[in-house]
């Protein structure tokens, strides 16, 4: 099988496993072979496995000699990745390898996400169980799944198995920046009621779409204050209505909660005498968003072209005002700063998806905000917009906050082993991510000394996503090192 990595490129023990699992999909909710691939993984090298009913995997790793007694080190990874593509490409996530692309100091994959979150981590986690030389105490190995739609994996796994004092999570992904506490809050839905009725006679079909937009990770690129595609189209649907009478047939928009969308479109039955006037509404708007997301959107695309498709039914009036009214409204985005630490996004929210079916328009948000009070205030915000709307919410998924421990030792021992071995500074602040730390201490019932790292890894849960093969250097360098003082 020809080799996407070439041999030879170092660290090639992480890229070698990195390359093996890209082959193998790995599909949030969709595990079942790489979890199976894991259990043989362990088999491989002689080490001890368990795998439970929900298809996590935890592998035991002995002290190497003079550490079998030192404390138990956990090293966490997520097995799913987010499946995004560009419009264009035709693959296949369900059974295609991942085409993986190296340019320069980057590796990629061009028309899809390339699964480095949190396939790298997990490369990085599993090359270390390989070495049979290099110092480390006693290892445990823990590989959740459905990490990304909604942390199921880490809230189901019996964390009381665990003999761990640290806990070194591995899907952070920015060079020199250790995540030592993380953002939580649900995931919600928001259903819309729909009615349908007939088209108005006359009235042709025309989709309003919103494109190019670069997305992104909800959490981890929220502020780069990029569109959100889902937001632009409403917004942009209040204008039309200023200007003359339409009909909804169809919203759509996003492909998952924790990311940024991308794209978005209505379906519209417009009546011919107000084309002319929506057409220039649309290029009014097309140049306003044109200018608003110049730098953080530059390739925007705002069209309203003709519908080929027969449509036979819209929604009644009430329906359109509610599914309108609720996009308007609805918050999206940076809602406070952190106010202890510089720079860092404390709370915020993402309209991630909007789908229709017969009965309703869902929208999906995740909430994140490293205070509870936070993110449950956006729950009931989004509730009773809902409700005043003749709809309701309803959570999917929880993510449990990971506080910030401002006395960690391990955050301290990473700082100073990346001085020592690359002569530059390190830091260690929390993230506005949501990671499995939280969730996997609460249920392990008891004090464990938490850190987060990762190599550069960058335009997570889009097409392009990339990660630094220098940086993944330096970090299986550290990684060994911190390994071996433990």
């Amino acid at each position: 099988m020809e080799r996407m990595i070439p041999k030879g490129l170092e660290p090639e023990a992480v890229y070698e496993i990195f390359e093996e699992i890209s082959r193998i999909p790995r599909a949030s909710r969709h595990e079942e072979q790489i979890s199976n691939w894991l259990v043989s993984f362990a088999e491989r090298y002689h080490l001890d496995s368990v795998q439970d009913e929900m298809g996590n995997v935890l592998i035991r790793k002995p002290g190497t000699p003079g550490k079998e007694d030192h404390p138990a080190v956990i090293l966490q990874s997520h097995m799913d990745m987010v499946c995004e593509k560009i419009p264009e490409s035709d693959h296949d996530f369900m059974k295609d390898p991942i085409r993986i692309t190296v340019e320069g100091d980057k590796i990629t994959a061009k028309e899809t996400t390339l699964g480095a979150d949190n396939g790298l981590g997990l490369s990085l986690s599993l090359a270390i169980l390989t070495l049979e030389d290099a110092p480390h105490p006693p290892l445990e190995v823990l590989v959740t799944v459905d990490e990304e739609l909604g942390l199921t994996g880490a809230e189901k796994f019996d964390a009381t198995q665990l003999k761990g004092e640290y806990f070194i999570n591995t899907d952070s992904g920015t060079e020199g920046v250790f995540t030592v506490g993380s953002a939580g809050g649900p995931t919600i839905s928001a259903e819309v009621p729909v009615t349908w009725t007939s088209p108005k006679e006359g009235a042709v079909p025309y989709r309003l779409c919103i494109d190019g937009l670069l997305g992104g990770h909800s959490g981890g690129d929220i502020h780069r204050v990029r569109g959100n595609a889902n937001k632009l189209l409403f917004r942009l649907l209040d204008a039309l209505e200023r200007k003359g009478d339409f009909e909804v047939a169809n919203l759509r928009g996003g492909m998952a909660g924790n990311a940024i969308p991308r794209e978005a479109e209505a379906i519209l039955m417009v009546p011919s005498e107000n084309l002319e006037a929506f057409r220039e509404e649309v290029k009014k708007y097309y140049d306003i968003y044109k200018a608003e997301y110049r730098v953080s959107d530059p390739g925007i695309i705002v069209s309203f072209e003709p519908y080929e498709e027969t449509v036979s039914k819209v929604f009644d009036r009430k329906s359109m005002d509610g599914a309108i009214d609720f996009g308007v409204f609805c918050e999206n985005g940076i809602l406070r700063m952190f106010p202890d630490v510089e720079g860092v996004v404390e709370s915020s929210n993402n309209l991630g998806c909007v789908i229709t079916d017969e009965e309703k328009v869902t929208f999906v948000f995740v909430t994140r905000s490293f205070v509870a009070s936070m993110y449950e205030t956006m729950v009931l915000n989004i509730d009773r917009l809902a409700r005043n709307v003749g709809g309701s919410s309803h959570k999917d998924y929880d993510c449990l906050e990971w506080p910030y421990e401002p006395d960690s030792a391990i955050r301290k021992l990473f700082i100073d082993v990346y001085r020592e071995l690359f002569d530059e500074e390190a830091i260690g602040i929390p993230a506005h991510i949501g990671l499995e730390c939280g969730i996997i201490a609460q249920n392990m019932g008891r004090k464990v000394d938490m850190i987060s790292i990762g190599p550069e890894t960058k335009e997570l849960h889009k097409p392009g996503e990339w990660f630094s093969i220098s940086s993944t250097q330096k970090y299986w360098k550290l990684l060994q090192e911190v390994l071996k003082r433990l």
